[in-house]
């Protein structure tokens, strides 16, 4: 492991990868989108919206489907000037809230559940849900196969509240399975999570796959290893549909109108493209070049 790389993992606190003896080989966002599992305009979307340390929740029913390793990834858009706070266990105080300056904490929970001591649940993860309603900026994985099945989750077992939901911006949901024809792993569609008018949690799907998600996984996430499906039916070579007008109502959530949100969507999806052209791959030099964008 080169120094630069060494440097960059050790950003990640011991447990951060999980139930693995090794962390995984960690991959950059430019990276991430030379893959079936995300596309450039949506990491350039995930991009404005951590770089103003907004929500952001990754779920998938299965493991091993990049979750943690795509939020290591957005780390990097985080403001020079933010705290990372690396929240683990059931217990978390917050003690420290008093202590770092309004608006520049960000909340990092590897994995939020009751799989692992080290991983967030109960009290901790209550309450980070609660500091996300509240505008803390929160970067968590869970399990679930759908957005209404995670919903449903942190609300009967976490107590959660249509603010803290709405909290989490965005939320992207994951698929990850094994065929014949080797592993299926990609992002299956992405929510907008904010109020209405009567302060009613209520969604707006930024966009999909085209055609239909893969079939219901739920239970996979007990097995040690994603499950085995006789075909991917297609879903891998699909295009990622996104909707202009949900990214509408994302641009007012963020304070910006929706051309102005467009624009930048547009020059970060040209520049991370750039990068990739460039070869500018590693996590370390995406990294420096995100800091000089």
């Amino acid at each position: 492991m080169t120094g630069a790389l060494a440097a960059w993992f050790s950003r990640f606190p011991d447990g951060w990868w999980g139930y693995h003896w090794a962390p995984p080989r960690p991959m950059s966002a430019v990276e991430l989108i030379g893959t079936p599992t995300i596309d450039a305009r949506l990491m350039a979307t995930l991009w404005a919206v951590v770089a103003r340390r907004r929500s952001v929740m990754l779920s998938s029913e299965a493991p091993q489907a990049g979750k943690t390793t795509a939020l290591s990834a957005l780390v990097d858009f985080l403001p020079d000037d933010t705290t990372g706070i690396f929240v683990r266990g059931w217990w978390e105080e917050y003690e420290w809230l008093e202590e770092i300056p309004a608006g520049t904490g960000y909340l990092l929970i590897s994995e939020m559940s009751d799989h692992l001591p080290v991983y967030v649940w109960g009290r901790a993860a209550r309450g980070a849900l609660m500091l996300a309603g509240k505008g803390w900026g929160l970067g968590a994985t869970m399990h679930a196969d759908s957005l209404p099945e995670a919903l449903a989750v942190l609300r009967s077992d976490l107590g959660a509240t249509d603010v803290d939901l709405a909290g989490l911006t965005v939320y992207l949901q994951y698929s990850a399975y094994e065929t014949p024809a080797g592993m299926y792993r990609r992002v299956e569609e992405a929510w907008h999570l904010r109020l209405d008018e009567q302060g009613t949690l209520s969604p707006v799907r930024l966009g999909a796959i085209a055609g239909d998600r893969s079939p219901s996984l739920t239970g996979a996430q007990r097995l040690p290893s994603p499950p085995m499906l006789a075909t991917d039916g297609g879903r891998l070579s699909r295009p990622f549909v996104h909707d202009p007008a949900a990214y509408a109502v994302l641009a007012a959530s963020l304070g910006v109108g929706p051309d102005d949100l467009e624009r930048e969507v547009a020059q970060r999806t040209a520049f991370l493209e750039s990068l990739a052209e460039r070869g500018i791959c590693d996590p370390p030099s995406v990294n420096e070049a995100l800091r000089e964008f």
